[in-house]
């Protein structure tokens, strides 16, 4: 048995030693998720205006059709569990559905998204899983290219 003992940690130690082996255990600790986002429309309704986004998860294609106050609260989310300087539009006292402050808006909030996509802590945490997978289930599906279908061709 001692003996057992000693061969598995001659064996961690070898591996240890192997270049490839090192880095293939370093990669499996890492679950790096690149999410890109990109503003598609701002529709402004009676009180409010809603930001549509699409959003590219691993070739999953989505809308994310979202109010600047939920992103607002997500952001103060990530804001208090992690130390992160991400640039997010400030709230506006007056002219929140004037044209020319959305435009602004949307731009900035397209920064934010891009700068959350990149960050591989933050894309990667249950806040933002959970936020994604929420967004997700109200937003409106494109295309899934990570399906795949098989099909027989005809002779």
């Amino acid at each position: 048995m001692f003996s057992n003992i000693l061969d598995n940690q001659e064996q961690n130690n070898n591996q240890k030693n192997l270049p490839i082996l090192s880095f293939l255990n370093n990669q499996r600790k890492r679950s790096i998720q690149y999410v890109r986002f990109k503003m598609q429309t701002v529709k402004i309704y009676k009180t409010f205006a809603q930001y549509h986004v699409e959003v590219n998860e691993y070739g999953k294609i989505w809308i994310m059709e979202i109010r600047y106050s939920t992103l607002w609260q997500f952001y103060q989310k990530l804001k208090k569990y992690y130390s992160i300087k991400l640039t997010f539009p400030s709230k506006l006292l007056f002219g929140n559905l004037c044209p020319d402050n959305l435009k602004k808006r949307a731009i900035r909030i397209q920064q934010f998204l891009q700068e959350l996509g990149s960050n591989y802590k933050l894309i990667n945490s249950d806040e933002c899983s959970e936020f994604l997978t929420k967004q997700q289930h109200y937003g409106t599906n494109i295309i899934d290219l990570t399906e795949v279908e098989e099909f027989l061709l005809d002779d």
